[in-house]
């Protein structure tokens, strides 16, 4: 049985709402309107299950989308970042790698050049990571995933940012990008609750244990 206090935290409106970032193609996929597969989807029909609750996924264009609209949401599966306060991380879902692309093949250090531009996604981990670690290359924020890489495709920017299968999904086709060999990073993605429900973190963790 859910304690009425976690119940009002995951389920105030009788459902659970699932948020989850879109532009992340390792953990999530939509099929068909409505319908996802991927780590999140079988996340979200666990906790059906589990709690006897419909589980709504709920679609957000990136984490940082997600973080900007908290009260859209009761529960969400977001990149592990020490510096994102609001939230308390309870399971992890799946680990992903982080890479770049651009026309000129590289590694990822070779690319820390001085007027080397390279497109993020506003708020999202790996943004956080390359601001902290790189020496000589600018970071150039845009809204989304699809901005960012777009401003590298404009040539706007030298490379691009971002999840490696989602790069690899969204830039399939083109022979004139190419994707880095190796990655910049690597992050979990694991289910978050807003950092004031810790009855809600405490009773997801036990119920999520394998």
């Amino acid at each position: 049985m859910i304690p009425p206090l976690v119940l009002g935290q995951i389920a105030p409106g009788g459902h659970v709402r699932l948020a989850v970032n879109m532009a992340n193609a390792s953990i999530v996929c939509e099929t068909a309107p409505g319908r996802f597969t991927g780590p999140v989807a079988d996340l979200a029909a666990r906790l059906a299950a589990a709690l006897r609750l419909e589980a709504r996924i709920l679609p957000f264009a990136s984490g940082g989308a997600i973080l900007a609209e908290a009260g859209a949401w009761d529960i969400a599966v977001l990149a592990v970042d020490a510096a994102r306060t609001q939230v308390r991380y309870v399971h992890e879902v799946a680990q992903v790698s982080a890479t770049l692309a651009g026309r000129r093949g590289m590694s990822c250090r070779e690319a820390d050049r001085h007027s080397v531009r390279i497109a993020t996604a506003r708020g999202a981990a790996y943004e956080t990571h390359l601001l902290g670690k790189l020496a000589q290359a600018e970071v150039i924020s845009f809204d989304t995933p699809a901005a960012a890489r777009d401003a590298m495709l404009a040539g706007v920017c030298d490379f691009a940012a971002g999840i490696r299968a989602t790069l690899q999904s969204s830039l399939a086709g083109r022979a004139d990008i190419h994707l880095m060999q190796d990655d910049f990073l690597t992050v979990s993605q694991a289910l978050a609750v807003p950092a004031e429900h810790e009855e809600a973190a405490l009773f997801l963790a036990k119920l999520l244990v394998p």
